[in-house]
This record gives structure tokens, C-alpha cells and sequence, in this order.
């Protein structure tokens, strides 16, 4: 039973889905998937401890519309109807626990490092170079944008015939269509680009399309950024825009918005918190392997003033979205997701009292402790805290996503090889799914 002590477990309606909490598990990219973005046992092991705990609702990692949008190695794709097998067991492994599923749809834009279609180009809204990955991209041309809105359309058809409880737009995160919304990276001079409202056209359409393929019932969220934090002399997004765009689309139908901050390019402050060889686990294990090798022994060269830089700029925080994220909850109506830094009972419970927001999810926190959400109601001592050192982060796209901190992983392992014993309390709060 709910009791007003803990509003983590109160229960939230997100268009006709009733959730049973208030602290979700965000995207992770998982790099856990076939080469050829199928869904396998590895993935699937990952989550199965978070469904498991009860979280309420989990967003998948960023599945690729396209392959044109496919953003990293093994990354998990939605792309065509043979992935539906695979699709379904992720669904199967939710619902067994008691979970909610959100397919995150995505299409990478210019943030690739290599693009996976040979012989063709990284695109975007304009021809700005990514500086994080030197990529180049070309401006996708007007009469191509039409066929990019049906892959997220017909991706979306696939997650609710496989089973997921709604989709994820990602708008966020400096991908394509977040690309589309900052100025700097939208040069455009056609009914895409200028002002907000030309901007978010191609985030509309998205929408739009999405919801004629899936009907008026089921769950379309939104991600979105606050704040790009882009260095200085690059334009990013303003809040108020932002707010604009939420606004226009919960006009249109859309279920509820998760607010998160930053791009690849604004670097470390799209991801709070601590640096120490941060750069050189990118380079040597992530992504950042499949970069040029002159940029790669310039990165290394520069990693101890980049990281010590780091440390002081971006040093992070619980709840670091908050500012943003209680803009949107003003003005909307729909419920509002705040991402940032969330992993003590204290500063979830504080965010949500306090109507800064809706809801709180987290990423980094789930995967040094896959049951972060049973223990908000049960605290287990010695049970792993994120440190944010961003080890998982630094290895995205090379290695599976996991926590390479040394103390805090023998303490998840302990844990998860350890016999599970769900609390009576928190059991009578989980929701049996259809």
C-alpha cells in the first residue's frame, strides 16, 4: 500500500498507463546486442535484475530506426520486422516482473563515428562538423526528411506489435532530431530551420506520424534537452523553447516528457561527475577507438588537462536537470520526468514533494545497482552506490555497458549472485501487467 512517506511508489498516470512508481530506469546504451542490432542473452541479462527489483517503468537503451541512424557498435535496432522475436522476449522479460517497457526510438544524425551504411555519409540538419568524433555530415535534403518521419513511424508500429507498453522520441542528447532543434547545428534556411516553431517541424511530423501509425491510446513520450551546455560561441537550445516544443506536442497528444541536458560536443557537462581516465577508456575501449588515429593520440596527449579541466567545470550533482525540468512541470499539464545524477532516497523524495517534477529516472545509478529501486524502499547496507566516475560511459560502444568501478562491482556481484528476497511491503505495491 502507498503511503505518503515514500511518493517514489505512488502511483503515476502517463497517458492511459497507470504506472505503479515515481523512479524510473532512463536509457543506457547498452552495447549488448548481436552485431547486426538483434536482441541476445547478454542484453537481456542486464535488465532481467532491474525488472526483477520492480522498477515501474524501464526506457530501453536507444534503438536505431535505420540503419542510417544506427550510432554505435552493437547497438540494439527496431529498424525491420525480423527483430520482433527478440523484441518480444524484452517485453516477456518486463511483464514477467512487473515492469512497463518503453522502446527508446533514435537516429544518431551527425553523432557517428563511422557510419554503418557503406559509402554514405553521417547526416544532420546542416553540414556542421561533430568535433567530439570529427564526423562531417551532410544536410539531409527536404524531400528526404518525409521517408526519415516513416522509419520512426513504422518503428514505432513494431514496438507496440512486440509488445512495449509505449514509445520514446529522442529528441535529446545532441542525436538527429535534437540536431534539428539547436541552432548551432540547424543552419537551415527552409521551413526547418530559423525559428522554434520551423526547428521542431521535423520533431512534430515525428509525433505526428507515430501516433497515426499506433492510434490515440498508446504511450508516446518525449525526450528532450533543457540545456544543450554547449561551449561558449555555439548557440544551443533555450529553455523556454524547449518548454515550447513539450507544449505543442501535449496540444497534439503526446503522454509525458523526460527532461535531460547536453551533446556529445558539450563534453563533460553532458555527463556530470568525475573524469579520471575517462578519455583513456574512450579511446582504448569505447567508441572513441573507431576514431581517426591522429585524433586518437590527440585526445590522449591532452586527457590529464582535459579530465583535471573536467573535474572543476563539471563536477555534477544530485538532480542536476532540476532547474530545467520544474520549467516544463509550470507549463505542462502531462507528466514531467527529471533525469540528472538521482541515487539516494533523499534527493528523489525531494525532487517530487517538492512538485519540481513528476517523476525522477536515472541511468548510471541502475547499473551500479540494478535493484536502486527496491532499495529506495528497503535500503540494504553495503548494497553499491554510483560513484559517477563514468567509466560505463567513457566504454559506450565498445564495451557491454557496466560498472568498471572495482569496489562498487564486487558489491553489485555479491549482490546479484546472492539469493533475492523481495520485502512483503514492497511487493503488495507491484501491479500484475495484461
Amino acid at each position: 500500500m502507498t503511503t505518503p512517506s515514500n511518493p517514489l511508489v505512488t502511483p503515476l498516470q502517463i497517458g492511459n498507463m497507470t504506472v505503479a512508481g515515481r523512479l524510473f530506469k532512463s536509457a543506457t546504451s547498452e552495447t549488448r546486442s548481436s552485431t547486426d542490432g538483434f536482441v541476445t542473452e547478454e542484453l537481456l541479462r542486464f535488465y532481467e535484475p532491474i525488472a526483477r527489483a520492480g522498477t515501474p517503468l524501464i526506457v530501453t537503451g536507444n534503438l536505431y530506426v535505420s540503419l542510417q541512424g544506427k550510432s554505435a557498435a552493437r547497438q540494439a535496432g527496431i529498424d525491420a520486422d525480423d527483430k520482433k522475436p527478440g523484441l518480444r522476449q524484452w517485453v516477456q522479460l518486463a511483464h514477467q516482473h512487473g515492469s512497463r517497457l518503453i522502446a527508446q526510438l533514435n537516429h544518431g544524425g551527425r553523432q557517428i563515428a563511422t557510419p554503418f551504411v557503406p559509402g554514405q555519409p553521417a547526416v544532420s540538419a546542416s553540414a556542421v562538423r561533430e568535433p567530439a568524433l570529427g564526423t562531417k555530415p551532410r544536410p539531409l535534403r527536404t524531400d528526404e526528411i518525409p521517408s526519415l518521419v516513416d522509419t520512426f513511424a513504422a518503428a514505432a508500429e513494431r514496438a507496440r506489435d512486440a509488445g512495449f507498453d509505449g514509445v520514446q522520441i529522442h529528441a535529446a542528447h545532441g542525436y538527429l532530431l535534437g540536431q534539428f532543434l539547436t541552432p548551432h547545428t540547424n543552419r537551415r534556411t527552409d521551413d526547418y530551420g530559423g525559428s522554434i516553431d520551423n526547428r521542431m517541424r521535423i520533431v512534430r511530423e515525428v509525433y505526428q506520424a507515430i501516433r497515426h501509425r499506433v492510434g490515440e491510446n498508446y504511450p508516446v513520450l518525449l525526450k528532450i534537452n533543457g540545456t544543450d551546455m554547449l561551449p561558449p560561441f555555439r548557440r544551443g537550445v533555450r529553455t523556454t523553447d524547449m518548454v515550447r516544443v513539450a507544449k505543442v506536442l501535449q496540444e497534439e497528444g503526446l503522454d509525458a516528457v523526460e527532461v535531460s541536458r547536453g551533446t556529445y560536443e558539450s563534453w563533460p557537462a553532458n555527463v556530470l561527475g568525475h573524469y579520471r581516465g575517462y578519455i583513456k577508456a574512450h579511446i582504448r575501449e569505447g567508441a572513441g577507438a573507431e576514431l581517426h588515429w591522429a585524433r586518437r593520440m590527440a585526445m590522449l596527449a591532452a586527457a590529464p588537462v582535459l579530465e583535471r579541466a573536467a573535474e572543476l567545470l563539471a563536477p555534477g550533482g544530485e538532480g542536476f536537470n532540476l532547474a530545467q525540468a520544474e520549467q516544463f512541470t509550470r507549463h505542462l499539464e502531462i507528466p514531467v520526468i527529471c533525469v540528472g545524477g538521482f541515487h539516494t532516497r533523499a534527493g528523489m523524495e525531494a525532487a517530487l514533494t517538492a512538485g519540481r517534477c513528476d517523476a525522477v529516472s536515472a541511468a548510471r545509478a541502475f547499473i551500479a545497482n540494478p535493484y536502486l529501486y527496491r532499495h529506495m524502499q528497503a535500503p540494504v547496507p553495503g548494497a553499491p552506490v554510483c560513484g559517477f566516475c563514468n567509466g560505463c560511459v567513457a566504454r559506450h560502444g565498445g564495451m557491454p555497458v557496466e560498472c568498471y568501478s572495482s569496489d562498487i562491482r564486487v558489491r553489485k556481484d555479491l549482490m546479484l549472485t546472492a539469493t533475492f528476497s523481495e520485502p512483503p511491503a514492497a511487493a503488495a505495491t507491484r501491479k500484475d501487467l495484461p
